[in-house]
């Protein structure tokens, strides 16, 4: 299997797809999201999150027999003056990047996300007199500040996946370390099952772009790794 020609297959697809996303919250690249009409930020949402999925699974197959380098006491001060706090230095009006999440989220198996909910009964019959009327916008504007920062995380991850995938190998690193120490850590990071944004019933190009990623994702995994 050429793996190195599936994930430019779909590392493009998958950039055509997200700068769609772009132009429909109406967003330029590496600029910042404010606010969205619910309607729009229900589309995004509807593709965004299996675009991530997808991108997950690109990295962890260009990961796969992937050696790094020892780090250079250079290479730690770079990294020291990385890891400070961006906002300082940002101009009023303008939100911090972030990087982009190698873990698909964990399913919550919480029961009190269920079973403390206030019950809600509706009806059909209005059994209170009401003098008041407070009608919602139809389409109201919402807080999209977090899917500006995911869509700008997620075009970058697509233009340096070897970055990405150095990321996770020294995960991989710290994660060997943390079972020997017996430590509690994630194993991988595709979730057990399905991933996030999977659709049985496909509405959207990204539902065939994720169930091909996902595939070869399982399939490398499954091969020796020598890295």
């Amino acid at each position: 299997m050429d793996y190195a020609l599936a994930i430019r297959r779909n590392r493009d697809q998958l950039r055509t797809i997200v700068l769609a996303l772009f132009a429909l919250a109406k967003m330029r690249v590496g600029g910042s999201l404010f606010f969205l009409p619910r309607s729009t930020f229900a589309q995004i949402m509807l593709v965004l999150r299996p675009a991530e999925s997808c991108v997950r699974r690109l990295i962890v197959i260009a990961a796969h027999n992937l050696l790094l380098k020892p780090r250079t006491p250079r290479d730690f001060v770079i990294l020291r003056h990385r890891l400070e706090d961006p906002v300082r230095a940002m101009p009023d009006g303008i939100i911090p990047t972030r990087a982009f999440k190698l873990f698909d989220p964990l399913k919550s198996f919480d029961p009190e996300a269920i079973w403390d909910a206030e019950p809600v009964w509706e009806s059909g019959f209005n059994l209170e007199p009401s003098y008041t009327s407070t009608l919602e916008p139809i389409d109201p504007a919402l807080d999209a500040t977090h899917i500006g920062q995911r869509l700008n995380a997620l075009i970058r991850a697509l233009g340096n996946l070897p970055h990405q995938a150095r990321r996770l190998v020294r995960h991989y690193a710290k994660r060997d370390a943390a079972l020997k120490a017996r430590k509690p850590t994630r194993m991988s990071p595709m979730r057990p099952g399905l991933p996030p944004g999977w659709r049985e019933r496909k509405i959207h190009e990204i539902d065939d772009v994720l169930r091909e990623c996902h595939g070869l994702a399982n399939d490398r995994l499954n091969e020796p790794d020598t890295g």
